[in-house]
């Protein structure tokens, strides 16, 4: 068997052993909310591994070979100011989830403010979250492609039966102590090719001089109007997905889920150095090839056939990382909607949520096979993610914003983002955002004058 194929059996064998080993008698918490245990270690990388998924990895080594630093840099400090942001909220977060009992974003929004609440954040967090799962099953499937050979769409059935079995298994629980391991797969593997590119180009020295024209243009990739709002708006975007909610109700206690985002900036720093570092190496010695396959052509020409399997099994850790999580998600989600308070049989409770991993993953995957090209639909929900933000944040530090304002407010941003989206892809957010503050802040004032009026 050649090495890295082999590489990668035994790497998923490995995910699969832990997967069944640590979900031996798992309860239905410990299943989506790792029994509210979670430790600041265990959640600091857990965090790191779900958020540096594709799009900071294989998307930024593909953007800087193609277009220079821009995008490698923008992106990762947009996902250092959303671990910021989750950071400063976090303990906010878990003690309103401790009350709440919550276990999504969801279970928030009706505690805190109404069922229309939470039924239309359930609706349009599902929506994401399977938009979420298609693109990363494109990123996964690509790979297997790559590895193998094969069709499209048998890398796709194939990636698609080993990932949701994988994760249907085990729930929040596993993902987390399976991340805490494809952490160290990706830091080993990243700074293991960070020094042999550096090896290969000679020095810093030589990479700048070698580089291609425009290349440490800081502006290259969407002008200045895009960087500036990429580091603006975009941190926010990690405020409006449940996943993150899911791992702060997780956290042993307020300050864990605190300390766990602000440990995870310095460590997301480095591993995006390394990244934005492979990505100009790539510029430099490779010749022109497709950008998607930069980094595993990369891989393929500085280290060994043993390390390019290591590569292989890192990038696709990354992946991995971020589909279980978003599949636990959107499962969480499902089951609340379908059981709402029932009390279930733990035994009974735990094989429908598995179940419900399972038909979500489908779901996701499905999309994927139908609509290969979804870059545009991630653009999309990433915004979509915006209009949650203000909602939020009232209903974390505000007693007197109404449910109707928090409805109103993600409703109508909603509707606008959909209804301008395709005619204004890379401003829309800019509007529907706007719309939503506004909703919130005066909905309230101008009904409550208007009935004080009428009762007059």
């Amino acid at each position: 068997m050649n090495v890295i194929p082999a590489i990668l059996v035994v790497y998923l064998a490995a995910m699969f052993f832990v997967a069944w080993y640590f979900s031996r008698k798992q309860s239905l918490e410990a299943y989506f909310v790792n029994k509210r245990k979670t430790s600041v270690w265990m959640m600091t990388f857990s965090t790191v591994a779900t958020i540096v998924g594709a799009g900071s990895t294989v998307a930024i080594v593909a953007e800087v070979y193609n277009t220079g630093i821009s995008f490698g840099i923008a992106l990762p400090i947009s996902l250092i100011i959303g671990m910021f942001i989750l950071g400063m909220v976090a303990k906010k977060m878990k003690a309103i989830g401790d009350e709440y009992g919550a276990h999504t974003i969801v279970d928030f929004f009706e505690k805190r403010f109404d069922r229309k609440n939470r039924d239309l954040v359930g609706i349009l967090q599902i929506f994401i979250l399977v938009i979420l799962v298609g693109v990363q099953a494109i990123a996964v499937s690509s790979l297997a492609s790559v590895l193998t050979g094969i069709d499209y769409s048998a890398a796709i059935l194939i990636t698609a039966a080993i990932t949701i079995l994988y994760t249907s298994i085990g729930g929040l629980r596993i993902d987390i102590i399976t991340d805490f391991i494809q952490f160290w797969i990706i830091i080993l593997v990243f700074f293991g090719m960070s020094v042999v590119g550096y090896q290969q180009v000679g020095s810093l020295n030589e990479l700048i001089s070698r580089l291609p024209s425009g290349h440490l243009d800081l502006f290259a990739f969407g002008g200045v109007t895009w960087f500036v709002g990429v580091l603006l708006v975009s941190g926010f975007l990690h405020l409006g997905n449940t996943i993150h909610w899911q791992r702060i109700f997780a956290a042993e206690s307020d300050v864990i889920a605190r300390k766990s985002f602000f440990w995870a900036i310095p460590i997301t720093a480095i591993l995006s150095a390394m990244v934005l570092f492979l990505g100009l190496v790539s510029s430099v010695l490779l010749p022109q090839i497709p950008k998607e396959s930069a980094l595993f052509n990369l891989m393929s020409l500085i280290l060994s056939p043993l390390m390019v399997g290591m590569g292989f099994a890192a990038v696709l850790a990354v992946i991995m990382s971020t589909i279980d999580s978003m599949l636990i998600g959107g499962s969480t989600i499902i089951y609340k909607a379908v059981f709402k308070d029932k009390i279930l049989e733990d035994k009974k409770s735990v094989l429908y949520a598995r179940l419900f991993t399972a038909l979500f993953g489908i779901f996701g995957f499905t999309l994927a096979f139908l609509i290969p090209n979804i870059v545009t639909l991630f653009l999309f929900v990433s915004y979509l993610a915006l209009v949650f933000v203000p909602a939020i944040y009232a209903g974390l530090y505000s007693q007197e914003t109404s449910a109707n304002a928090s409805f109103y407010s993600i409703l109508i941003s909603a509707v606008v983002l959909f209804a301008i989206f395709p005619f204004s892809k890379e401003t829309v957010f800019i509007i529907s955002t706007i719309i939503g503050v506004l909703i919130i802040i005066f909905y309230d004032k101008i009904f409550k004058n208007r009935a004080l009026g009428n009762a007059r």
